[in-house]
This record gives structure tokens, C-alpha cells and sequence, in this order.
């Protein structure tokens, strides 16, 4: 049975550190980018993506964990996109988007390792973080994406009906909002 379990909510600085690695690992070998010029380059993109929202708001961190505690997914994110002004920097195309942040104010970043994919636990992390957002009376989420990424078809089926997309440098972002 699978269980998901708040950041806060783990035990030991052990357990955290080997519950830590198997995200970092979840994280790239979730990611669309695979190569990196240095080892600072791989640790800024994962402190941009990953390890921000764990020292940030690690009240908005959850691990979805098997019963011998694997992890198998994880969502994160921050509930108010515009009071985190570090988000705006981390995340410069972030302003293409500001206009919709107050219909969904809060923002996520999700992943599921392969072996847990289409087993229902991405969703069931969705519904975790959608559920800890209600109880702070957030009024919608946002996340970024590609607008041909594998990933749409997943949100859509979870209630991600908002879109918009803009152009950034070279590439298209999608953006989906769900209401909550």
C-alpha cells in the first residue's frame, strides 16, 4: 500500500538523507534535460526545480513512499507564486504567466519514478497537495509544461483545465491552471 508522507513528517536526518537521494534521483531521471556542462550546472538546475521548494516550503512537500519507505514520487511547490519573490528570479519566465497567479496562486512541480507511472500515485499526490492548498483556502494551482509534453494528458485527466501558452527564447510553455 502506498503512503504519502509529508517532508516534515520524517524521521531522522538518516532517513531523510536516504529518502533525499532517491528524489534527487526521481528528479533526473524525470527531467527532459539529461546533460550538463558541470557539476555546478546539474546542482543549480536541481536547486532550481527541486531543492528551493524543499528549504522554502517543505510544509508543501510531499513523498509518495511504499511500505519499506521507497520513494516512488514526490510533489512540491509553493502556495503563493506571487509572495515568493525568488520564483520571479529562478524562474524569469514566470512573468509571462503573472496575469493568471491570482486565479491560481499556488505553483507545482511533480514526478514520478518510471516504475510508478500510470499506477495512480501521481494522482494521488495531486490530490494531497490540491487538498493541503484547500485547507489554506488557496484558490487555484498553476504548473508549466510543453504543450506537446507526455505530462498534459495526465493534468487534463486530473481537472487542469485552464491553459495558456507563450513563447520563451526558443521554446513554448504551456501553462495549466485547476481551480480549487
Amino acid at each position: 500500500m502506498i503512503q504519502v508522507k509529508s517532508l516534515l513528517s520524517l524521521g531522522t536526518a538518516a532517513d531523510k538523507g536516504k529518502l533525499w537521494s532517491r528524489v534527487e534521483a526521481i528528479f533526473f531521471e524525470s527531467s527532459v534535460k539529461k546533460t550538463f556542462a558541470s557539476a555546478e550546472e546539474r546542482d543549480a538546475f536541481r536547486f532550481k526545480y527541486l531543492d528551493w521548494y524543499a528549504k522554502k516550503h517543505s510544509e508543501c512537500f510531499f513523498l509518495a513512499v511504499d511500505p519499506d519507505l521507497k520513494v516512488l514520487g514526490y510533489i512540491c511547490g509553493s502556495p503563493q507564486t506571487l509572495s515568493a519573490p525568488e520564483l520571479a528570479v529562478l524562474h524569469p519566465w514566470f512573468s509571462l504567466f503573472a496575469s493568471e497567479f491570482a486565479e491560481f496562486p499556488a505553483h507545482l512541480h511533480i514526478n514520478c519514478s518510471e516504475s510508478a507511472r500510470g499506477k495512480g500515485i501521481g494522482s494521488t499526490l495531486l490530490n494531497v497537495f490540491e487538498n493541503y492548498l484547500r485547507s489554506m483556502s488557496v484558490a487555484g494551482v498553476h504548473l508549466v509544461t510543453a504543450p506537446d509534453a507526455r505530462n498534459v494528458g495526465f493534468y487534463e485527466k486530473n481537472g487542469y483545465e485552464f491553459t495558456k501558452t507563450a513563447e520563451w527564447k526558443t521554446s513554448q510553455l504551456f501553462l495549466m491552471g485547476k481551480k480549487l
